[in-house]
């Protein structure tokens, strides 16, 4: 990535570009320094050690955008405002150049096109900064489906498979920091219904912590809205999976 591919954004305090790291997310969350009004942005070309939830090992190869962002928050509790935040950044962003892609949320974490995973994101706190939050994503832009390890080709997807053409990594994640930067000030209901417009397979049976249920929404807090007997059960966390 270029140094100065975040240049004109005022939000952006400090950008770090690296051929290749680790993880951006543990760079980010072992800063000893944080932003006071802004953002931090680290991007790397290459992870050789990215990691999805709970500590699952994540396909970062040179050929996508793989970004932690240090934002202050007030209350950690307002976390899913980010992450819902994030998740329509990049969904707006690629609408934007690709008006017929057929994008979706698949709760909690994950943008889908059509029924194959493009980008996952991760939050964590930072180590030392408690009122720091790290955002991170990783974005499927310039790979060929024969660059995904064999695990994932089936159920894998990018930018360059699905439009046909390459993408500068740079010019999107300018964009995809605008939109997140405004998502994240605007009232955080009016953000939501939006994001339930693009909700992954809303009806369908799931499973989810051992419960099997139809997929009714989520709320606006982050929760997971399933039906079971009639009965509406909340769920704060785990992993779903769609049974048809």
């Amino acid at each position: 990535m270029i140094p100065h591919a975040l240049s004109g954004l005022s939000f952006v305090e400090r950008f770090y570009p690296f051929p290749t790291v680790d993880s951006t997310n543990e760079i980010a969350r072992n800063l000893d320094k944080c932003p006071s009004n802004g953002l931090y942005v680290i991007q790397a070309d290459k992870q050789t050690a990215g990691r999805g939830r709970r500590g699952t090992p994540y396909f970062s190869e040179n050929g996508g955008l793989w970004v932690s962002i240090m934002i202050p928050i007030k209350d950690i509790c307002t976390h899913f405002n980010y992450n819902r935040s994030i998740l329509l950044a990049i969904l707006d962003t690629i609408k934007e150049r690709f008006n017929s892609a057929q994008l979706a949320v698949k709760w909690p974490n994950d943008l889908y096109w059509a029924d194959k995973k493009i980008c996952g994101i991760l939050l964590e706190n930072h180590t030392r900064f408690k009122h720091i939050l790290v955002v991170g994503f990783g974005l499927n832009v310039n790979f060929y489906a024969r660059h995904f390890p064999s695990q994932l080709a089936p159920i894998a997807t990018s930018i360059l498979i699905e439009t046909g053409r390459t993408w500068p990594p740079g010019k999107l994640l300018h964009r995809i920091m605008e939109h997140f930067y405004n998502y994240i000030h605007q009232n955080p209901q009016l953000v939501h219904d939006k994001y339930l417009k693009y909700l992954y397979k809303t009806g369908a049976v799931v499973e989810i912590n051992q419960q099997v249920g139809i997929l009714e929404s989520v709320d606006v807090d982050g929760q997971l809205r399933i039906v079971q007997n009639g009965k509406t059960v909340l769920v704060n966390n785990g992993t779903l999976r769609y049974l048809e």
